[in-house]
């Protein structure tokens, strides 16, 4: 049995970071019916009011703003409401536990380490600190009572992660027997595991295998993946149709390894 093709983290102009106004949820479900998409995902950026201390350009992403994408299109290709939500320094998502019951899906980055001082702490200057401050973080993560079978682990491979250097770099320095523990957590609770076409594209032409490290590492741990395009304009939803096919037979991904949104 085949991996499907789908997309769980994309995008809308409701994003402030969205590079592209024609990018609606309508577009998003014409190129998924396109393709045969066995699922997609509207995930906009996310901070819930009740959570205190929101940075200036996250304070108007609350929820009844990402709700303006709602009622969904609908179409041939099954289409969940989700958000990106942020995870800070304190490692608490910035989605209150109760509202999670407002969305099918939530994507959570554990690397946004361009937002100084709201998610990277002071005195995280190599490629080894961050390296354990990325472990750090995805153990505090999966300590908490969350929902984690309706939640996935956005962009592990984000250049974002150290603008100074490459992703590879602190891949390259990271603990592979504590992410083995880490990812058999993230197994047993039923969170996904985001291939993120971009951010591992970027860079694997010139590092493969610290690209790759993660998720195999996440598959030997029993994870299951799901695809994105983390599509900010139109032109990046071609990215999982392009790639995707690609990554699957690097990784040796099948039907069994495909998560799923619960419904």
């Amino acid at each position: 049995m085949r991996f499907l093709l789908n997309d769980l983290h994309c995008h809308s102009y409701l994003s402030a970071c969205c590079h592209d106004k024609k990018l609606t949820a309508d577009v998003m479900l014409e190129f998924a019916d396109k393709h045969d998409y066995g699922a997609l995902c509207i995930t906009d950026h996310l901070w819930d009011s009740a959570v205190p201390n929101p940075s200036n350009w996250y304070r108007p992403q609350d929820i009844e703003h990402v709700k303006s994408s709602l009622p969904l299109p609908k179409g041939k290709t099954p289409f969940y409401f989700g958000c990106e939500t942020e995870l800070p320094a304190n490692c608490v998502p910035a989605l209150k536990k109760e509202n999670f019951d407002l969305f099918d899906f939530v994507v959570i980055p554990p690397n946004h380490m361009h937002m100084n001082g709201l998610v990277r702490p002071n005195g995280i200057d190599s490629p080894e600190k961050m390296a354990r401050l990325m472990e750090d973080r995805l153990e505090k993560l999966i300590e908490q009572d969350l929902p984690f079978n309706k939640i996935g682990i956005a962009h592990l491979t984000c250049g974002l992660m150290y603008v100074e250097g490459k992703a590879a770099d602190v891949v390259a320095k990271m603990d592979e027997a504590r992410l083995l523990r880490i990812f058999k957590a993230y197994a047993q609770a039923g969170a996904g595991i985001e291939l993120n076409i971009g951010c591992i594209m970027t860079e694997y032409d010139e590092h493969p295998e610290e690209m790759l490290l993660l998720y195999r590492i996440a598959k030997e741990a029993g994870c299951l993946f799901y695809a994105s395009s983390d599509a900010h304009e139109i032109k990046s939803l071609n990215l999982v149709p392009t790639h995707l096919p690609f990554l699957i037979e690097k990784l040796g991904l099948t039907e069994k390894d495909q998560y799923k949104i619960p419904v």
